[in-house]
C-alpha cells in the first residue's frame, strides 16, 4: 500500500498553514494544496519554500472568498458581492464555462508565480463534480499543466475511469467520510487495515490546522482541525504505518 495524507485549504489562515508545516514536518502528511484566491497564500507560500517543501496541489476553488480576476471577469461564478457562491449546487446552472476556465487557469498560475511546483490538483468542496462540464474543465487543466488530479468518487461515481481514460495520474482510492467533519483513528487505522496488503494508492484527505479567531470568522471547520492535526501528529499512528509497511508518498511520486 502507498498512502498520501493530504491536507486541504493551505493558505485559508497562517495559523493552519504553520499547523500543516508542523504535521508535514514532523507527523504523517505528505501533501497539500492550496486556496490560492486567499489573502494569506503569499506569505504562506513563502513559508513553505522557507520550509524546504517545494511543491504542492492547487486547491481549486469556486466556493470561498473572492475570486483571483475581476469580478467583472466572472460575473456566472459570482453573486451581487462578486464573492463566490459557499456551496457547488448554489453556482448557478448557467454558469459560464469560459468564465470557470479563466478563473481556475488564473489560480494556477498564480500558484506558479510564487515559485512553488505544482504536483496535483484538487477542489474545494468538490466542485469537480458540479456537474460533467465542470468536470470536463478541471480534466483538461491537468491535462494541460500534466499533473496527477484527486479522484472525488467519495462523493460521486461519476468521476469512475474518466481520469485514467484521459490520462491523467491519480490515486486508486480517495478515503473519507463527507458526514464526518474531522477524520477519527479508528476509522483512519481500518483505512490503513483494507488496504495495507494491496497494491492500491490510496489518498487520505483532512483538513489539519491551527484554530484561531480569524479561522472562526470564515470557515465551518474550527477545532476539528486541530482534532485532524493532533491525529496525524500521533505518534502510535506513525508507528503503526512503519510497522505495517505502508509507503507515504506525495502526489509527486504518482
Amino acid at each position: 500500500m502507498k498512502l498520501i495524507v493530504n491536507a486541504d485549504d493551505y493558505g485559508i489562515t497562517m495559523k493552519v498553514s504553520e499547523g500543516i508545516i508542523v504535521g508535514m514536518k514532523q507527523g504523517l502528511i505528505t501533501d497539500t494544496s492550496a486556496l490560492v484566491n486567499s489573502v494569506h497564500f503569499e506569505r504562506s507560500s513563502a513559508m513553505a519554500l522557507e520550509a524546504g517543501i517545494t511543491a504542492m496541489g492547487v486547491h481549486l476553488n469556486l466556493t470561498f472568498m473572492t475570486p483571483v480576476l475581476e469580478a467583472s471577469a466572472v460575473q456566472s461564478i459570482v453573486n451581487e458581492s462578486g464573492r463566490f457562491y459557499r456551496k457547488p449546487e448554489l453556482i448557478p446552472a448557467s454558469y459560464n464555462p469560459g468564465e470557470v476556465r479563466a478563473e481556475l487557469k488564473a489560480q494556477i498560475e498564480k500558484f506558479l508565480a510564487s515559485g512553488l511546483r505544482l504536483n496535483h490538483l484538487d477542489t474545494h468542496h468538490g466542485v469537480s463534480i458540479k456537474d460533467a462540464q465542470m468536470l470536463d474543465l478541471i480534466i483538461e487543466l491537468a491535462q494541460e499543466y500534466n499533473v496527477p488530479m484527486r479522484r472525488d468518487d467519495i462523493l460521486s461515481r461519476e468521476l469512475e475511469g474518466r481520469l485514467a481514460d484521459a490520462g491523467i495520474r491519480s490515486t486508486d482510492m480517495l478515503c473519507g467520510d463527507p458526514a464526518m467533519p474531522s477524520l477519527q483513528e479508528a476509522w483512519f487505522r481500518g483505512v490503513l487495515e483494507q488496504y495495507k496488503d494491496t497494491e492500491c494508492i490510496v489518498e487520505i484527505a483532512g483538513h489539519p490546522g491551527y484554530a484561531d479567531e480569524e479561522l472562526r470568522s470564515i470557515s465551518s471547520l474550527v477545532e476539528e482541525r486541530e482534532h485532524d492535526l493532533v491525529l496525524f501528529m500521533n505518534p502510535a499512528l506513525r508507528q503503526y504505518v512503519r510497522d505495517q509497511g505502508i509507503q507515504l508518498i506525495s502526489y509527486s511520486q504518482l
